[in-house]
């Protein structure tokens, strides 16, 4: 038979892992018309923060648009121009700094 305290172990291990898991933290994509294409192309496989952590030059974002459809992401060329436009404008290098890459792991 279980002593009353394993009872409370054991209620307090079952309600720890049925919690719902939470949303990923961090800077959300800003809104815009291509906010759902950078959505829908890009965090199908990392979270946001993957994106919004970088400035990056516009070579380098299109650098990168080359690098994930290698990798799977679907990017249509009548969309690219557009994405990388929002890409620069709300992830470009910041204000008379240079552009800055954040290693990320996968």
């Amino acid at each position: 038979m279980l002593k009353p305290i394993s009872h409370a172990i054991l209620l307090s291990a079952i309600l720890a892992f049925s919690q719902a898991p939470t949303a990923p933290t961090g800077k959300p994509l800003p809104p815009g018309p291509m906010q759902p294409k950078i959505k829908a192309a890009c965090t199908q496989c990392h979270a946001p923060d993957r994106i919004t952590e970088q400035h990056l030059s516009r070579d380098q974002w299109s650098d990168e648009l080359t690098k994930m459809e290698g990798l799977g992401a679907v990017i249509p060329d009548t969309d690219r121009a557009a994405m990388l436009n929002y890409l620069v404008k709300n992830f470009g290098p910041p204000k008379g700094g240079k552009s800055t890459v954040k290693k990320a792991t996968n």
